[in-house]
């Protein structure tokens, strides 16, 4: 099935007011994850392969080529 996600990319000048914040709401800190996306051709759709300290996902996505906010379908399986 596949999922809806929103994504945007923003630059932050206050990270601990962020960080409060994200707090105050209930937000759980898992670490920091040093990533590593190795991008496939595929002829529909786009394919990534995402490997990191913390979770490492094969991830099959529906993006419009665009600037700014982008609306994505996704369907991510975890690898062991």
């Amino acid at each position: 099935m596949f999922i809806t996600i929103i994504e945007i990319k923003v630059r932050c000048n206050n990270q601990d007011k962020v960080r409060d914040i994200l707090k105050g709401e209930g937000a759980d800190f898992k670490g920091l994850d040093m990533l590593t996306d190795t991008c496939f051709r595929v002829p529909y759709r786009r394919l990534k392969l995402r490997e990191g300290n913390i979770e490492n996902n094969l991830i099959h996505y529906d993006r419009p080529d665009q600037k700014g906010s982008k609306q994505s379908k996704m369907l991510s399986g975890t690898l062991l």
